[in-house]
């Protein structure tokens, strides 16, 4: 099939011809790329489109700095065409906030895991699968920079390029072995949460490794801290990591330096861009030692308090259970894990083992809250599931009837 000549659409009524063509098609490969590298707020700065027209594909690259995104909106969501992604996450939450939400919804990066493939790169995944090579060299580029050479046209179109064909090769795999419906379940599941809010509902500075071993005083000083870095990144329009790291500003928290000396003893943070942040720095740590804690409403995010070993000791034996039990299943079926149960609804499962009462039908009605799970797997293991959390975690798994 033959590539059309690739249209770069920067006006709006290139944009609304593009809209009107593309809507007809059977499905559309869409790809977005933005500067989050090269910028405090990351901004959507091109979205590729592909789809079949004719005897051949349609390519278009909008610039999403010139042209506005909103009006993609009704070809992006429920009305439009299926849409084919590759690892749709990113891409999900950058359309979201220009306006043009994705909805109905394929990621190719889910069929291949579900597939059990090796590597699930979108380049890896073109090459074994079509056989076709792509150049990845400019995959952290800025692309906020104006005007697009041709080069970087060629490399915006190749991500969308062969993603139907890539999809459709997939799906014939998914049919062949028959999991195309837990496929279907978790692409949905997948963009659901990329659109829904953070599963950590920590501040940054919570999430900082070895913030919690810091005692009141110390998680102050580093909330102060990252307050301190944000607003330098926002000021520069540089990503916070640019401007200092964040096991430079927990080594902070924990010397609690007096004096710009003892702000050049950390290393890293009086150099490069932290040069111009010593001030800053110190004014963080004073405000931090005032504040003595975080506040109120946040120290209860901030802190893990750690189970009992008890309770530590059931968790690992019903994951120990529910794996066990996953890995034989997909070793009868000839099949991933992932078909069986994908990880997420493993680990919700074990929270309803965990809960208080959770035998009976109280665990089957909370087996099938469980989001992803889907009427698929609901209705081949809805049984086996409930007796996994309701029996005693020394007893052997349950086998399932398929």
């Amino acid at each position: 099939m033959s590539q059309a000549p690739l249209a770069l659409v920067e006006r709006d009524d290139d944009l609304a011809r593009l809209v009107e063509r593309a809507a007809r098609a059977e499905a559309l490969a869409v790809d977005v790329e933005a500067n989050g590298l090269f910028a405090y707020r990351p901004r959507l700065c091109t979205i590729q489109l592909a789809f079949r027209e004719g005897d051949g594909i349609a390519v278009a690259v909008v610039d999403a700095l010139r042209a506005p995104v909103a009006p993609l909106a009704p070809l992006l969501g429920a009305a439009g065409p299926p849409k084919v992604l590759h690892d749709l996450t990113f891409d999900a939450r950058m359309l979201a906030e220009a306006g043009a939400p994705l909805a109905g919804a394929r990621d190719t990066s889910v069929a291949a895991r579900m597939l059990g493939c090796a590597a699930t790169g979108l380049a890896a995944l073109l090459a074994s699968e079509l056989g076709v090579t792509i150049d990845k060299q400019l995959q952290q580029h800025d692309w906020g920079r104006r005007p697009l050479a041709s080069a970087e046209l060629r490399y915006l179109a190749d991500d969308v390029l062969h993603l139907l064909a890539l999809d459709a090769r997939l799906a014939e795999r998914g049919r062949a072995i028959g999991i195309e419906d837990e496929i279907a379940e978790e692409c949905a599941y997948k963009l659901a949460t990329a659109l829904g809010p953070p599963r950590d509902p920590r501040p940054a500075y919570a999430r900082i490794k070895g913030a919690q071993a810091l005692d009141p005083e110390g998680r102050a000083i580093l909330r102060r801290l990252v307050a301190a870095r944000d607003a330098a990144a926002e000021e520069a329009d540089l990503p916070a990591f640019k401007i200092v790291g964040s096991e430079v500003l927990l080594e902070l928290a924990q010397r609690r330096p007096a004096r710009a000396d003892d702000v050049r003893a950390v290393r890293g943070a009086a150099a490069g861009r932290a040069a111009a942040c010593v001030a800053a720095w110190l004014r963080a740590v004073e405000q931090g030692r005032s504040d003595g804690d975080v506040p109120e409403e946040e120290r209860a995010l901030f802190l893990q308090v750690r189970p009992p070993r008890r309770e530590l000791a059931a968790r690992r034996a019903m994951e120990t259970r529910i794996t066990g039990w996953r890995r034989a299943e997909a070793k009868a079926r000839k099949v991933d894990e992932q078909v069986v149960l994908p990880g997420h609804c493993a680990q919700d499962l074990v929270e309803i083992a965990l809960a208080a009462g959770s035998g009976g039908d109280a665990a089957a009605a909370a087996i099938a809250r469980i989001p992803g799970l889907g009427a698929r797997r609901l209705a081949r293991y809805g049984g086996a599931l409930a007796a996994l959390v309701s029996a005693p975690p020394s007893s052997e798994p349950p086998g399932t009837a398929t």
